[in-house]
């Protein structure tokens, strides 16, 4: 009994040293830009015209003097989900490959996952989580908002050693968008006018045209060259003083804002607000400042209520300039204060008029 066991603990000692040799499978990954998807995309293994989701790229790295170049793999891909109306699945569905190699590196799609017998899955779409995910999608065709996250779990066959990666997808399903600043045919605005609009998803375009001469309606004048465009994750823009075409005094612009929606297919899609116009004036000043503070009331909320109250019974009105812990800041830095103000509004200790 004690040869025996003294051979066994030799033995699982003389393995160790090869057990960590073993290669590291680095993985990495890259996804569409989506912010909606549908119940096919999600349920990639069953589409009947599945589109580009997601590629894993499995890379061997060796490590402490080794030599590796070729190793076999089995892979394991989950799905959790985390709807926005606090509903979850863990996990949604789950797939695993059968073993295959990676000789250096290899990349491997959903489409691959799908079509090539290599990998010669088993895949299941737990039932629960299907039925919920059906009655949800279908009065639109879109799968509700909430955290979609894939975790990969890559294996090695002869050296048992697991190394794991995750990716996920945000779903808004933006559809509301509202224009709101400045008004339509407003002829008081300035030559840097602050613009707002109300939109639920993460990102749009600002478009800001001249409307020239001969041009009757808006649509024509946005078929031209634009004085300035800009991708923004606020729902804002101040129009700069430098770095474009100034908008000059006289001048009728017209200005409109596109949701950016990605989708599986079409990362770059997108839908377009209604068109406004607005005439520059040269004592015009578009109320940005009076806007600005209205969003930062709003913002801030109740806590500084009384403040606000303050400002309306006394009738004042910004001046323009503005301070923060003494230091003069732009119109500019305020927008993105208000912006931040807005994910954390309890972190403004104090706000003072002068």
């Amino acid at each position: 009994m004690r040869v025996s066991l003294l051979f066994i603990a030799i033995y699982l000692l003389a393995s160790m040293p090869l057990l960590a040799q073993g290669p590291i499978i680095d993985i990495g990954t890259s996804v569409t830009p989506a912010n909606v998807l549908t119940l096919q995309d999600v349920d990639f293994v069953n589409a009947t015209t599945p589109k580009w989701l997601f590629t894993i790229d499995l890379r061997i790295r060796n490590s402490g003097g080794g030599n590796v170049t070729s190793v076999n793999v089995v892979m394991r891909l989950t799905l959790d989900v985390v709807l926005a109306s606090g509903e979850s699945f863990s996990p949604a569905s789950e797939l695993q490959t059968k073993s295959f190699p990676v000789d250096g590196s290899r990349s491997i799609s959903n489409l691959d996952l799908k079509q090539n017998p290599v990998y010669g899955i088993t895949y299941t779409l737990l039932p629960e989580a299907k039925r919920r995910f059906e009655e949800l999608a279908l009065p639109t065709g879109f799968m509700p908002s909430g955290t979609y996250t894939f975790h990969i779990e890559v294996t090695t066959d002869r050296y048992n050693q697991t190394f794991r990666a995750s990716f996920k997808f945000v779903l808004s399903n933006p559809s509301r968008l509202e224009l709101v600043f400045p008004m339509d045919r407003d002829r008081s605005v300035g030559q840097f006018p602050f613009f707002q609009w109300n939109y639920d998803g993460p990102r749009s375009r600002i478009s800001i045209f001249e409307q020239l001469p001969g041009q009757s309606s808006p649509q024509e004048a946005t078929d031209g060259v634009p004085h300035a465009t800009a991708e923004v994750t606020t729902n804002s823009f101040l129009y700069p003083s430098s770095g474009v075409r100034p908008l000059e005094s006289g001048k009728t612009y017209v200005w409109f804002v596109e949701g950016l929606v990605g989708v599986s297919g079409n990362p770059d899609g997108s839908f377009k607000s209604p068109f406004r116009s607005f005439t520059v004036s040269a004592g015009g000043s578009n109320a940005a400042m009076q806007s600005l503070l209205d969003e930062l009331e709003r913002v801030l909320g109740p806590k500084h209520k009384a403040l606000f109250d303050r400002i309306r019974s006394e009738a004042l009105f910004p001046t323009g300039q503005v301070r923060v812990d003494g230091t003069t800041i732009t119109t500019t830095e305020l927008v993105k204060l208000i912006s931040q103000f807005r994910s954390n509004p309890a972190g403004v200790v104090n706000v003072d008029i002068e």
